[in-house]
């Protein structure tokens, strides 16, 4: 994959560069220019790298955000605001952010399907807020709990509505 050459192979560990070389090779597979005709395909996503020993993430992401909870206190890290393939930036370099980070931390990253699914009482749409409320709660909790709260919360909300989209959640507690 293409991931895997640049990370493994070309030995490149800065998120926001292997996002940069990501975006490269993903315009060349699919030959995009930024040509008003041709395929405008890409994908957002959030990458992280962690060294454990100097308690240092470095995170980058493309549309895809990054929550840190410190008990039931939020930080949000933006993304930029941009795709991994061809956008109205695509010369714009990803950046890298550094975020110090203290034991029993938390840390999510996602994709829109979440917050996207429409449901509740007016079939409307879960919500960006909404979604980090449940976060909020939830983070103090052990992992598989976590896990089935929002998987509980998701199937109430989205009751008998048609699945809107892929739904990511990914969580990992710091040491």
């Amino acid at each position: 994959s293409f991931l895997d050459e640049i990370v493994n192979n070309r030995k490149i560990t800065a998120p926001g560069i292997i996002l940069d070389e990501l975006r490269k090779e993903i315009q060349k597979a699919l030959r995009q220019k930024g040509k008003e005709d041709e395929t405008r395909d890409g994908m957002d996503m959030a990458l992280c790298t962690i060294d454990i020993g100097k308690r240092i993430l470095k995170f980058s992401g493309a549309y895809n955000n990054l929550l840190l909870f410190r008990g039931r206190e939020l930080t949000e890290y933006r993304a930029d605001r941009m795709p991994v393939g061809i956008g109205v930036d695509m010369q714009k370099s990803f950046t890298t952010q550094s975020v110090d980070f203290c034991k029993n931390d938390m840390i999510y990253i996602f994709s829109d399907g979440y917050a996207d699914q429409f449901g509740g009482a007016d079939g409307k749409k879960f919500k960006y807020q909404g979604f980090k409320e449940i976060l909020s709660y939830i983070s103090i909790l052990p992992l598989p709990d976590q896990k089935k709260s929002l998987e509980s919360e998701f199937l109430k909300w989205k009751g008998s509505n048609p699945q809107t989209d892929d739904v990511l959640v990914m969580g990992v507690r710091l040491w």
